[in-house]
């Protein structure tokens, strides 16, 4: 185990019923305004009239302007009820990274990026076609 803790990194990321839509990481904690970003360059051009985001109810996904921007491409938005990460497809799709990423054991940036690209092909579409099975 690392004797001390290198910096924090945040990753935000976005799955459809086929495949990771967006992913970006991030030095330090993600706000709002960091979180709006990520909706408008990597989301929303991904996305079509009739999509469906669903988001928990963590802060920085409550901001008016998310909610708007989504709605302005005719997509829904759907918040999970409170407390519940069971039913959040994103949550099961960190939870299988996170397990083949112990694995590796990274203990660079570089490796830690190289192991979660590759924790992420791990995950087959039958994976996210399961998570989504509460909306779809």
């Amino acid at each position: 185990k690392p004797q001390k803790r290198g910096k924090n990194i945040s990753i935000i990321s976005a799955i459809s019923l086929e495949k990771v839509v967006a992913s970006v990481n991030i030095y330090g904690a993600v706000d709002a305004v960091t979180f709006e970003g990520f909706i408008l360059k990597e989301v929303l051009p991904k996305i079509k009239e009739g999509d469906c985001l669903i988001m928990d109810n963590a802060k920085i996904h409550l901001g008016e302007m998310v909610r708007e921007i989504i709605e302005q491409e005719k997509a829904r938005l759907i918040y999970l009820p409170p407390y519940s990460p069971e039913f959040s497809p994103i949550e099961n799709f960190w939870s299988k990274v996170k397990a083949t990423l112990r694995k590796l054991k990274a203990r660079t940036y570089k490796d830690l990026i190289e192991g979660i690209e590759l924790a992420m092909l791990e995950v087959t579409q039958k994976d996210i076609r399961n998570w989504f099975t509460h909306f779809c």
